[in-house]
This record gives C-alpha cells, sequence and structure tokens, in this order.
C-alpha cells in the first residue's frame, strides 16, 4: 500500500488535520503509562505527511519526562474544547504520532490496519518488542 492521504479532527471539530500515512510501515500500540491511560493507537508520518488545517490555536500541549529521561522527547496535542489528543509531536517536530481513533473514514481500511499493529514494550524503553501482555493495550 502506498501513503494514503486521510484527514482526521478532534471530537468537536475545532482541530482538523491532514496525514498522508503508508499502513505498510505499521500502526503502533504502546503500554507506556501514558500510552496505557490513553489507550494510543498510532502511526507514525514525518513532517512533510502531516499537517494541521484547522484549529492550531485550540491545540493544547502536554508534556511528560518519562523516568530515567532527562527530557521530554514528544509534546502530545491536544483539543481544548472536546479534550480529544489527535497526535503527538516527536523531537521538535520531527515525528508525528497520529492517533489511529481521529481518522475519519478509518473503517474502509479496516483489515490492512489490523495486520499493521505492532506493540511497543514503552513501560521498559523497548521499542523493538512486543510486552508480554498486550490484551488491555
Amino acid at each position: 500500500m502506498a501513503k494514503k492521504t486521510f484527514h482526521g479532527s478532534c471530537h468537536c471539530g475545532a482541530v482538523a488535520f491532514e496525514a498522508k500515512i503508508d499502513f505498510d510501515e505499521g500502526t503502533t500500540r504502546c503500554n507506556c503509562s501514558i500510552c496505557t491511560k490513553s489507550r494510543f493507537w498510532f502511526a507514525i508520518v514525518g513532517p512533510e505527511d502531516f499537517k494541521v488545517e484547522k484549529g492550531e490555536d485550540q491545540l493544547s500541549d502536554y508534556t511528560w519526562i518519562p523516568p530515567g529521561k532527562s527530557e521530554a522527547h514528544l509534546h502530545y496535542r491536544f483539543c481544548k474544547t472536546c479534550g480529544v489528543r489527535t497526535f503527538a509531536e516527536g523531537n521538535g517536530g520531527t515525528f508525528y504520532a497520529v492517533a489511529i481513533a481521529t481518522l475519519d473514514g478509518i473503517e474502509q481500511d479496516a483489515d490492512q490496519l489490523v495486520k499493521s499493529l505492532k506493540y511497543n514494550d514503552g513501560r521498559h524503553d523497548d521499542l523493538k518488542h512486543a510486552p508480554a501482555d498486550t490484551r488491555l493495550l
């Protein structure tokens, strides 16, 4: 599958974005504390494949420094009105983790999404292996 253009938004529609995603490159669920709390399922895209189309001024930012790290490497961006996290911005904009649940019309790609799913053991800072238990991710 080549990159496909998706439009996405928060629940109230104040924030809208466009992302070009190739599901053959995989989607991820992680077991670090912040991903577990929000059940964050995401696809990574480069800055050339992501743009906020509406509501940049409606985005709030949450940064978190994981245990054992000296600085935050992700900025979790969410709508100030409805609270939906639409994406995370990594390493100063070198990549975006786009929330799968915020993509419009994603149902037609459900089979490809499920096949592309991988798991990260973020809780143990091991992004190359799946955690032992993935049932609640």
